[in-house]
């Protein structure tokens, strides 16, 4: 199986992007909380059923009242696995704010992103990896290469106060795939149209889900100030990073097609499916820096004279920001 080196990374190595390929997954036999409770059956299984959080401090979102502690306990040293695993995590957070993150600042609160710790056969907890980063925003996979876990490892401690939930966690042991192929397939068509919004409802957990079937013309939201790309065919934008960008807003969406790969995988293998892609997304919040208007751009050192024609050609549609 593969998975990309994939996170919201805060401390420690980046997330590089580059695959991860693992034949054993190492589930543990016994998952309890920081109240005693056990949660195993929770994270076993990716089934949007997650282990709970516990309370909220609903004074700043995404805050929990109390440190949300996880312990897995193993039925076997993880040293038994090898030196080169992964966490590997199906989960989901409740995102803050900038103005969030700055009133828990002046209220004395501070969100700490997971750590995770280890204890091995002399029984003393250890820091394997501080503040490493969570699962960025909708339901989603991702993984985090270890270091050398203490040796003898048995259990492992996830510990938190963001509202972070842990739907499925593993561990799975990396080796190398030379057989593995990267195959990059072209970008055939790409098209930014004006589609609406998508339904949004919010389950338990704070479980979010967006209904693409069932559309509204208009929300409650504004657009920033600035030159969007006009409606229509956008592929030249999207053929290299070089700067110049799709700049799309509410209620809009790039669609985009690519070529069907050529003849089926080879016996005994299979494919797996990555979307790479190069961008930002930029937010309204009152403590994002201009975040009234489009500009400035990064990247404006990039792509030369070429750059700068694609950008007049087709990030030609200003919006006032008050629509």
């Amino acid at each position: 199986s593969m998975a990309p080196d994939d996170r919201m990374g805060i401390l420690g190595p980046a997330p590089t992007g580059r695959p991860l390929f693992y034949r054993r997954s190492i589930q543990p036999i016994e998952a309890i909380n920081q109240r005693g409770d056990p949660v195993t059956e929770a994270v076993l299984t990716a089934d949007l059923r997650a282990a709970p959080v516990g309370a909220l401090d609903h004074r700043f979102i995404g805050l929990l009242k109390d440190e949300h502690v996880l312990t897995l306990r193993f039925d076997r040293g993880l040293d038994n696995f090898g030196d080169d695993l992964a966490l590997m995590i199906d989960g989901w957070i409740e995102y803050p704010y900038s103005q969030t993150g700055f009133a828990a600042w002046q209220a004395g609160a501070a969100f700490e992103a997971p750590t995770l710790e280890a204890r091995g056969r002399d029984g003393v907890w250890k820091t394997v990896l501080e503040q490493w980063g969570y699962p960025a925003g909708m339901p989603r996979r991702m993984a985090v290469p270890l270091p050398p876990l203490p040796p003898g490892t048995t259990e492992l401690r996830l510990r938190t106060n963001q509202e972070i939930y842990w739907d499925r966690v593993a561990l799975v042991a990396l080796e190398s795939c030379p057989l593995a192929v990267r195959t990059e397939l072209p970008l055939v068509e790409a098209r930014l149209e004006q589609t609406g919004f998508a339904l949004r409802t919010t389950g338990e957990q704070h479980l979010p889900n967006y209904d693409y079937a069932r559309r509204a013309p208009v929300w409650d939201t504004r657009s920033q100030e600035g030159w969007y790309t006009r409606l229509g065919p956008v592929e030249p934008l999207l053929s290299a990073a070089d700067g110049a960008t799709v700049i799309f807003g509410p209620g809009e969406e790039v669609h985009m097609e690519f070529a069907v790969p050529t003849g089926p995988p080879a016996d005994a293998s299979h494919r797996s499916y990555v979307l790479e892609s190069e961008g930002w997304c930029k937010d309204m919040d009152l403590y994002t820096k201009d975040g009234e208007t489009l500009g400035p751009l990064p990247g404006v050192e990039r792509g030369g004279a070429e750059r700068i024609a694609l950008i007049e050609t087709f990030n030609t549609r200003y919006r006032q920001g008050r629509d």
